[in-house]
Order: structure tokens, then C-alpha cells, then sequence
């Protein structure tokens, strides 16, 4: 879940403009999902009450 949390930061930094702080985020997420070595999908860890939420917030 660190992995998602760092992807998510990175996002947020580079949509604000702050390029440095948001390639550290992204090389952070990087590192995390090489020592998790996940071999489920994103999709598949983000509960589907917050994958409706997203849906709604994108219609």
C-alpha cells in the first residue's frame, strides 16, 4: 500500500507544479513496489467501495 500512497503524492506534486519533490515521490513508489514484489494488480487492492467513489467522481 506504500507504493499507492507514493504514486499518489507524486500526482499530487507534479499537478501543483513542484516537479522536484514529485520525482522523488515516483522514484520512492518505484523502490517500494520493487521490495513488495506485489503479484496482485492495483485494481485488485483498492476496495470496491473506493473504486465506486472514483467512478462517481469521474461521471
Amino acid at each position: 500500500m506504500l507504493t499507492i500512497e507514493y504514486c499518489a503524492r507524486a500526482i499530487i506534486r507534479h499537478l501543483n507544479g513542484d516537479l522536484k519533490l514529485s520525482k522523488e515521490y515516483e522514484k520512492r513508489a518505484v523502490e517500494a513496489y520493487h521490495r513488495e514484489q506485489c503479484i496482485c494488480s492495483i485494481e485488485e487492492m483498492i476496495p470496491g467501495s473506493t473504486k465506486e467513489k472514483l467512478y462517481k467522481l469521474v461521471n
